[in-house]
């Protein structure tokens, strides 16, 4: 147990360690990065350092009392502020209250520490409310803030956190590591080991599916199958989870797609359709994934507001069609 036992980014890890180990620990921490990748687990770990009685000053031991009640989340020095039910963002009173608490001397513990996660939801009111905190922290305090979005973050409350870029584990981590036999899970979970434990093969294997199906009928569907295109594009739209995962399995095919029309076979992430996802980039250009891509892109975001989901997917199908393509291109008075 302790530090040795977190997967992947050691250099950050060290860097924590010889802090620790220096007594100059900072008091504001910022670790951002993609889901899964362990940011969480290591803001839970500094915690139990800041407070284990039974290691170094560098490590934690997992099983005195303190390390287990930050397991469990029930010590009273350690804790963790997000959004609170039906809320979008993280009050200003939330951080009002932890600040306040700041000022008292820890309970149980040697120290104080706050996670913020995710930190990216902070209104502006509740970060600049932080500040005061961060530039004048009390003595024995900490906050460490978690983002999957650094820049969303208000500059200067970046400006007075030390930050820690964590980035996913490579394929041969993955392996090293033996979460999964199943190479196909190692490579969609794309480093992730927090989407790899929660990726179940027959379910992604469905789904996918659904969207490979939708994408073939997008390309070539012929004047007379665009009902069929409507009615594939209306399977992809779904539910707004539905249509937010499908979204994600989208962006992997067309990146796979594009791979293989580079010549970049080995970076593909469905490895076990391979020959199908070739034949498919045989008959059409690197353009078309590059272009479907960056509407793709316009879809994610307008998943922030209220969209016609199957109005989204309609025009996707219709803008990957080689069809449409040459139709227009046939009748220029028509593509005006």
């Amino acid at each position: 147990m302790g530090f040795e036992s977190f997967i992947g980014n050691p250099k950050h890890i060290e860097r924590l360690r010889t802090k620790l180990r220096q007594n100059r620990f900072p008091h504001g921490l910022i670790f951002s990065g993609p889901e899964g990748i362990g940011k969480r687990t290591c803001a839970t770990m500094v915690a139990k350092a800041l407070n284990c009685v039974a290691s170094e000053p560098d490590d934690f031991c997992g099983t005195c009392d303190p390390c287990r009640k930050i397991d469990a989340g029930t010590h009273p020095d350690v804790s963790v502020i997000g959004i609170e039910e039906e809320a979008s963002e993280i009050k200003i009173d939330q951080v009002r209250e932890a600040i306040r608490l700041l000022g008292f001397q820890p309970l149980e513990g040697r120290n104080k520490v706050y996670i913020i996660d995710p930190a990216d939801l902070l209104n502006a009111s509740s970060a600049n409310a932080m500040l005061k905190a961060l530039e004048e922290p009390p003595e024995n305090s900490y906050l460490i803030l978690i983002t999957k979005r650094l820049h969303a973050i208000l500059p200067t409350v970046r400006s007075r956190c030390q930050s820690y870029a964590f980035t996913p584990l490579s394929l041969d981590e993955l392996r090293r590591y033996n979460y999964s036999s199943d190479e196909l899970l190692l490579r969609w979970c794309r480093g992730s080991i927090g989407t790899l434990k929660a990726l179940d093969a027959a379910t992604l294997k469905r789904q996918r599916e659904i969207i490979l199906n939708f994408i073939e009928t997008a390309v070539f569907a012929s004047e007379d199958q665009f009902r069929d295109l409507l009615a594939a594009a209306k399977e992809v739209s779904g539910t707004k989870q539905d249509f937010a995962s499908h979204l994600e399995m989208l962006g992997v095919m067309f990146e796979d797609l594009l791979y293989l029309r580079e010549g970049m076979a080995d970076r593909i992430v469905n490895v076990d359709i391979r020959p199908r996802l070739e034949k498919l980039s045989e008959e059409t250009t690197a353009e078309l994934w590059i272009r479907l891509a960056e509407f793709l892109g316009t879809m994610e975001s307008s998943m922030k507001t209220h969209v016609n989901r199957p109005m989204l997917t309609e025009v996707l199908a219709l803008h990957a069609n080689i069809n449409v393509e040459k139709i227009l291109d046939d009748n220029p008075a028509r593509s005006r």
